[in-house]
């Protein structure tokens, strides 16, 4: 197999580093009959965690605006601190829908009607990396909404429902409905009205596809007639060829017995989960919503003397986002074009970085560049995951064969893959410019 796609594939270089037999693909860390799977397994996780912090990884470096907690608000506008719940294989879960593995990591739903599928080991679902503070959504309309965000909106009876910035500049209400128009491009999940009806769009560059116009989709229980057209589960329009065509599955008829494959793509459908609201936001939780993310009151007990976040007179907190590991250099490529090599005045921030806060007398937005906790293995690059296999190696080199040679040997190639690594920029390599310098700030 070419490319490194699980824990156990990076696993299997560090033993071969050792010179040990490579582990058993389907067992992996779990197979108790290998010295090594046991050894791997106890310090895989450590391990990966250290080297992600050791470099600036390019594959791991992922953003997040977050705004400053408010929790002492006397017109209830509290921030509040979103709750994933741990994923239940029995559950359908919605596109959007958060939850959180075994191991603390919170995954997103890529799809809808998500049954069955674990995280890391499947496809559907995408590690979140965003805020885990929630704010109310601001029903002046006069915040600005960055890409990412998360909303909240309460009717006044205990429930809620959060909602995510799908755009920059979001002023939309999360939950007013956009009509269907005629001219506008949509993509897939997108949810529009036409005629006080909930369409999802089930296409890409979805144009001028009137909702109205598109056909049901396929049901096992409807008896169908000649000519009538149906969506099918791989997204395709299929026309019934006679009359009593009852249970017969479209993309099951590869004779053509009961259906003819149109070629065309349906663009809409009324069988949807998830909120009727604006294109803008994408719905994450509520009263409709499965058990995966709810809201709780967010109780700041350190840092002290923090808040509320409408003044300055004081340090405002801001919460670190899910998957945070440090911070990465704000602005990687300040300091190109310095005279001289001179720093150009850039001005310090004040952040400071306690516990799982951000302290600074900053009130608004804090747009933030960090190294995230990344697990999925098939979003690393190749570069760390030899990286990585070598300094496995290092650290069970010494229980399974007792070599210092063998252990010197594996330092060797795990300095050589890091220097690699930043050759091919798979490490952030460039400037990184101080603010003035105090020495040249006096002599001006």
């Amino acid at each position: 197999m070419a490319a490194f796609l699980s824990p156990t594939d990076i696993g299997s270089r560090a033993a071969e580093h050792c010179g040990q037999t490579r582990l058993d693909p389907t067992l992996g860390f779990a197979d108790l009959s290998s010295k090594a799977a046991s050894e791997i397994g106890f310090v895989y996780d450590k391990v990966r965690r250290a080297e992600l912090q050791r470099n600036t990884w390019t594959f791991a470096i992922r953003r997040a605006a977050l705004r400053p907690v408010n929790t002492n608000s006397t017109n209830g506008t509290n921030t509040m601190l979103l709750q994933p719940a741990l994923w239940v294989a029995s559950t359908t879960y919605f596109l959007g829908s958060v939850v959180s593995d075994e191991n603390g990591t919170v995954w997103q739903s890529n799809i809808p009607n998500n049954l069955g599928n674990r995280p890391l080991v499947s496809a559907v679902w995408d590690e979140y990396f965003g805020p885990l503070t929630v704010s109310p959504w601001d029903t002046t309309g006069g915040t600005v909404y960055y890409a990412g965000e998360l909303v909240y909106t309460a009717t006044g009876d205990g429930t809620n429902r959060v909602y995510l910035s799908q755009t920059e500049g979001n002023t939309d209400s999360p939950s007013a409905a956009t009509a269907w128009s005629a001219t506008a491009t949509y993509y897939m999940n997108q949810v529009v009205t036409r005629s006080s009806v909930a369409y999802m769009s089930l296409i890409d560059l979805n144009i001028n596809q009137d909702p109205a116009s598109a056909p049901a989709l396929w049901s096992s229980g409807t008896t169908y007639a000649t000519g009538n057209n149906v969506g099918a589960s791989d997204g395709v329009i299929y026309q019934s060829v006679g009359n009593g065509n009852v249970g017969h599955d479209p993309t099951l008829d590869v004779m053509h017995t009961y259906w003819t494959n149109t070629g065309k793509l349906n663009p809409w459908t009324t069988v949807f989960t998830g909120g009727t609201g604006s294109v803008n936001w994408l719905q994450l939780g509520g009263a409709e919503f499965p058990m995966g993310v709810t809201i709780t009151p967010l109780y700041i007990r350190y840092p002290l003397g923090t808040g509320p976040s409408s003044q300055a007179t004081t340090r405002n907190i801001f919460y670190q986002p899910a998957g945070f590991l440090r911070r990465a250099p704000q602005d990687p490529k300040a300091g190109s074009q310095s005279w001289l090599g001179a720093p150009s005045g850039i001005a310090y921030d004040d952040w400071l970085f306690e516990g799982k806060f951000i302290v600074s007398r900053q009130f608004n937005v804090i747009l933030l560049r960090f190294v995230a906790d990344t697990v999925d293995v098939t979003t690393f690059d190749d570069m760390f995951c030899e990286g990585l296999g070598a300094r496995l190696g290092l650290e069970i080199c010494e229980p399974l064969t007792q070599s210092g040679a063998k252990k010197q040997q594996i330092a060797q190639e795990y300095s050589r893959f890091m220097g690699e690594a930043r050759t091919t920029n798979a490490i952030e390599q460039g400037p990184v410019e101080p603010p003035m310098d105090d020495w040249v700030s006096c002599r001006l």
